[in-house]
């Protein structure tokens, strides 16, 4: 007990202090000075950071001083772990640092003013040039300019962004990285400063970095990266984004292999459940599965009304079941719906009736999804978007279909991924596997016609036909923001041009792997669980597959790297071509969502 409230005391005691030797040196003393410079403001900055730092128990040592040169300034490389990484930079260094910081930050009255004294440059996702431009001025005026290329704090080591390198590139000014140690021991991501631990924090700098006439700015900041890589404590970033090299040290493991999905202890919050208490329900899935059934039925009989606003209801109210059809469609097929076995089988194809996607070539075609995360040219639903250079008319078809809201992208998601048997055929040969899919394509065809020819098709399409066209446009940005604009590896660059032979095969990213690759976007919680079933908790889901999606919620206190709100994504998706969220990432156009 005593031990706990003495760790509590001296936490207290931290916080105050951190924030009143800040008031006294940043705002109390420039009040009395009247000869304010910016060397006096840096100095009052240092000494304020050091107090904090010196009441919080906090040390720093620094290790490779004399790699900073002849006081030259440099464009300063650091991994981003916890926000004392900036403390730690600030006390240390003696040199005028400025950060290029999102321009999140700069809203905050306090931290606002002292950004803009140290000449920081706030990053905006549509307004690359124009900070890259004040980026080559602050550089410019001699000061040393802190880049954290990962772009958010993490506590492994994420792919690492080309602005930086791009920079240099511009400028011709030497890269400084900078090796940060132990800051994600003292705070970690998403803790507040009552939850600081005593610790020390070494700032390892290494030698400067010069970019070659002959290097592109993507094998220079892989070289750089690689400085970061090599460090024994730092958790390294997936396999795709270290050196060519290491790339191509992995063999291949055989499709089917297990691969971990265990929980790391970061991902969960000590009063969360464990991951094997999170197991699947018949009584969950059999209420998913009714409340579906119950608002489908609504929605067919409100849509058969002869009332206009009454048959839109009806019509809206189709294309949300139809939404949540798609989200027992994915459950269902990873087995995770139901615990028993059969009732999973049967609910792919009730599903799959109603989400217009035949069940068991959704079942093999998204295991080869989940397998192949983050190699977009072995994985079958990313396969269609590798870069590549669009026809004139493709780029027209596009650009106009994403601008007009016409489900473009969703129908050939689907035509192209569970309907196309000759491309299916080539990637499944097992015998059973075709016989499946075979049937399934025939089964499902003849049920559509069937219903069609008995029903009328003109029935058909007043009933259903605009609830269709809305749900497709909506799963269209459900199914872009997955994967679509975020960087991924493809394999073929692992391949020799002399030979065409891939001589070392590459190996599947493990799920715990693959957050970097994926996007979730944030719904109100009702939506996320009772319609969704947490479909949009996807970087969560692709780290814990066999987790049921009903109870992803649990786990989501820690907020997965690519996330943003649902609108916000949709508006700033929406703001640029269709050609360039498709077919390029964000490292490519310097867009990030």
């Amino acid at each position: 007990m005593f031990p706990v409230m003495k760790r509590s005391f001296h936490r207290g005691v931290g916080f105050c202090a951190y924030y009143a030797s800040f008031f006294y040196f940043l705002i109390l003393l420039p009040c009395l000075d009247r000869r304010e410079t910016d060397l006096r403001f840096r100095g009052r900055l240092k000494r304020a950071t050091r107090c904090a730092l010196r009441a919080f128990g906090v040390e720093i040592n620094v290790i490779g001083e004399e790699h900073l040169g002849d006081g030259s300034n440099a464009i300063i490389v650091a991994n981003h772990s916890s926000w004392f990484d900036q403390m730690a930079l600030v006390a240390s260094l003696n040199v005028p640092v400025a950060f290029v910081a999102n321009e999140k930050y700069f809203r905050y009255p306090g931290l606002r003013t002292v950004l803009k004294k140290l000449g920081s440059i706030p990053v905006f996702g549509t307004a690359v040039s124009d900070s890259l431009q004040k980026c080559r001025q602050v550089l410019s005026e001699g000061k040393w300019l802190v880049i954290y290329p990962e772009g958010t704090r993490s506590p492994a080591l994420m792919p690492f962004r080309r602005g930086a390198a791009v920079l240099a590139n511009q400028t011709g000014l030497a890269t400084q990285p900078i090796v940060i140690h132990g800051t994600e021991a003292i705070l970690p991501r998403k803790h507040n400063f009552l939850q600081v631990k005593p610790g020390v924090i070494t700032l390892e700098i290494l030698p400067r970095i010069h970019k070659t006439d002959r290097q592109s700015t993507q094998q220079y900041m892989a070289r750089i990266e690689q400085c970061f890589v090599e460090q024994p404590d730092i958790l390294p970033s997936p396999a795709a984004h270290r050196s060519p090299h290491e790339s191509q040290a992995h063999t291949t493991t055989p499709p089917g292999t297990p691969q971990s999905d265990s929980c790391p202890t970061s991902l969960l919050m000590p009063n969360e459940p464990k991951v094997e208490q999170l197991r699947s329900s018949n009584l969950v899935g059999g209420f998913y599965l009714l409340a579906a059934t119950l608002l489908t039925a609504l929605s067919l009989a409100l849509a058969l009304s002869a009332h206009t606003w009454i048959w839109l209801a009806g019509q809206f109210g189709l294309a949300v079941a139809m939404i949540q059809w798609f989200a027992i469609l994915h459950e269902a097929g990873h087995k995770t719906l139901f615990r028993t076995s059969w009732l999973n089988r049967w609910s792919i194809h009730a599903a799959g009736l109603l989400a217009c996607i035949p069940g068991d070539c959704w079942r093999l075609v998204h295991a080869k999804h989940h397998y192949w995360t983050g190699w977009q040219d072995l994985d079958m639903t990313t396969q269609t978007l590798v870069p590549r250079k669009l026809h004139r008319f493709e780029r027209l078809v596009l650009n106009v279909c994403w601008r007009l809201w016409i489900p473009l992208p969703a129908t050939l998601y689907r035509l192209n991924n569970y309907w196309n048997l000759p491309r299916l055929w080539k990637i499944f040969p097992r015998p059973r596997e075709r016989r499946l899919l075979v049937l399934n394509i025939i089964g499902y065809l003849a049920v559509y016609l069937a219903l069609g020819t008995l029903l009328g098709w003109g029935f058909v399409a007043r009933t259903i036909g605009l609830g269709l066209l809305i749900t497709m446009s909506l799963q269209d940005l459900l199914i872009l923001s997955q994967h679509t604009h975020i960087p991924m590896e493809l394999a073929n660059s692992q391949t020799d041009p002399h030979t065409h032979n891939t001589a070392h095969p590459v190996k599947p990213f493990p799920p715990l792997q693959q957050e970097v690759f994926t996007r979730s976007l944030i719904f109100p919680q009702w939506f996320a669980r009772l319609i969704l079933l947490n479909v949009d908790a996807h970087s969560l889901h692709h780290m814990l597959p066999r987790v049921p999606g009903y109870h992803l919620h649990r786990l989501q206190h820690r907020k997965t790297a690519n996330s943003i709100r649902w609108w916000k994504w949709v508006l700033r998706a929406k703001s640029i071509p269709g050609e360039i969220l498709l077919f390029q990432n964000r490292d490519q156009t310097g867009f990030y969502f």
